[in-house]
């Protein structure tokens, strides 16, 4: 698997060039599968969502498709994912992007098209694929939310990822809040600022950018923070 999943796209240089590093091809030429499905329940100013496009825009030249799980029979969606380079998931409700994954088969999918796919996940669209975490600590940082009845990720991946670490929009306690989450499970914990992406490369796992924290039981094992 080659993955790279970020706090907000390609808001870092780092991520792009990893992102032409594991494709293997010129910027101009990697076209794009987009997943665009967890925001859509989410109420208020979009904006974001647009910027996030944008930095696949100003970076790559290639074709951009955007794929709509739940329009789409999952044949036509492998179909269409096959001829791009990378999936591209957005952010948004990461509880409700898993319930759309799993009622459109795309989380059984998904794992194949991991093989020979880069994978690029903005904030849930890069929660998705790791260990949920608790309720209590997303409420503390994002505040309260609809879970949609969702008690467990994917968990492809045995750590969770908590985005958006010091950002101006979510809790200025987000370092007291991972250590918190970090204490009650067995699995790392990554908190990723929108700077910083953690990177799976095959059975390699680092983090790029900066300021991010790794967690474990409560201990912090890596550190990039500015605060």
């Amino acid at each position: 698997m080659k993955l790279i999943l970020a706090s907000s796209g390609f808001e870092s240089k780092e991520s792009v060039e990893k992102c032409i590093e594991f494709v293997g091809k010129p910027a101009k030429e990697i076209n794009f599968a987009i997943v665009n499905e967890a925001y859509a329940v989410e109420i208020g100013d979009h904006h974001w969502v647009l910027d996030d496009l944008d930095t696949i825009r100003k970076n790559f030249s290639g074709s951009i498709e955007f794929i709509n799980l739940l329009a789409l029979d999952i044949n036509k969606v492998e179909e269409r994912i096959n001829a791009a380079d990378v999936i591209f998931v957005i952010g948004g409700n990461t509880e409700y992007l898993k319930t759309v994954f799993d009622k459109t088969g795309f989380s059984k999918l998904l794992p194949k098209l991991l093989e020979n796919k880069v994978y690029i996940g903005s904030s849930a669209g890069s929660m998705v694929l790791g260990r949920q975490p608790s309720f209590k600590i997303q409420d503390k940082i994002y505040g309260e939310t609809d879970y949609f009845g969702v008690h467990e990720y994917l968990n492809i991946l045995n750590f969770s990822i908590l985005p958006h670490f010091h950002s101006n929009y979510f809790s200025e306690r987000a370092d007291k809040w991972a250590i918190e989450e970090s204490k009650k499970v067995s699995y790392p914990v990554y908190a990723v600022s929108d700077n910083a992406a953690v990177i799976v490369d095959g059975n390699k796992e680092y983090v790029i950018g900066r300021d991010y924290l790794k967690l474990l039981s409560g201990k912090k094992i890596e550190t990039n923070s500015e605060i």
